[in-house]
């Protein structure tokens, strides 16, 4: 048994070696779905499950994190700081965590969220102010989430995982993530609605920000 786990972890190792973005796109896509599903339907106990947020999760999952992550985590910081020594590391998860997700990927994804489902019911609303509206109204909250639950798994990332592992790797993880995520959102954007009325789709659904 041991020899055929052997064999299958083989196989998949050199299958994620020789296809690294299908294997990133293809893990995050998947994780943001049933992240967001499972979220929905299990932590939420909605009655009915939005699609149009899961399709939010999984659009930003499987194209930004499973595509422009793997750019960014794999390529251009292991370019700009070679190597696992401490410092190197060090500088890789200050660049991700402090410049490129709070300044690149949330604003990414609240622009995909304002585009599936807007949060403001005015037409004459342009996009980049409904996206400065809700980033400004959510960074804090979100952003220390986010380095409370990434800056441990990202230091590991980029300590110990190979990079055509990496994404994969960081969508196990993101599973979780998705999960408290997704309902630290439905959370905000609730008080969102007891402030501002007009500020929120109907029933509380509102879209998944991060």
């Amino acid at each position: 048994r041991g020899q055929r786990m052997a064999g299958v972890w083989r196989r998949a190792d050199r299958l994620a070696s020789r296809y690294p973005i299908l294997s990133a796109l293809t893990s995050a896509g998947v994780k943001g779905a049933v992240g967001d599903l499972i979220a929905q339907t299990v932590i939420e106990k909605r009655d009915k499950i939005n699609y149009h947020r899961t399709a939010v999760y999984t659009t930003y999952s499987g194209l930004y994190l499973g595509g422009v992550q793997y750019f960014v985590q794999c390529r251009v910081l292991e370019a700009l700081f070679p190597g696992r020594t401490p410092i190197s590391i060090i500088k890789k998860v200050f660049l991700d965590q402090f410049v490129h997700l709070p300044l690149v990927a949330f604003p990414c994804l609240y622009i995909i969220k304002e585009a599936f489902m807007p949060s403001h019911k005015c037409p004459e609303s342009r996009l980049v102010d409904r996206v400065i509206t809700s980033y400004s109204r959510d960074a804090i909250e979100v952003n220390i989430a986010l380095w409370k639950f990434w800056i441990p798994a990202t230091t590991i990332g980029f300590a110990f995982v190979p990079t055509h592992w990496r994404i994969p790797y960081n969508s196990a993880l993101s599973l979780g993530w998705t999960i408290i995520l997704s309902s630290l959102q439905a959370h905000l954007d609730s008080k969102a609605l007891e402030t501002d009325p007009t500020s929120g789709v109907d029933k509380l659904e509102a879209a998944i920000v991060s």
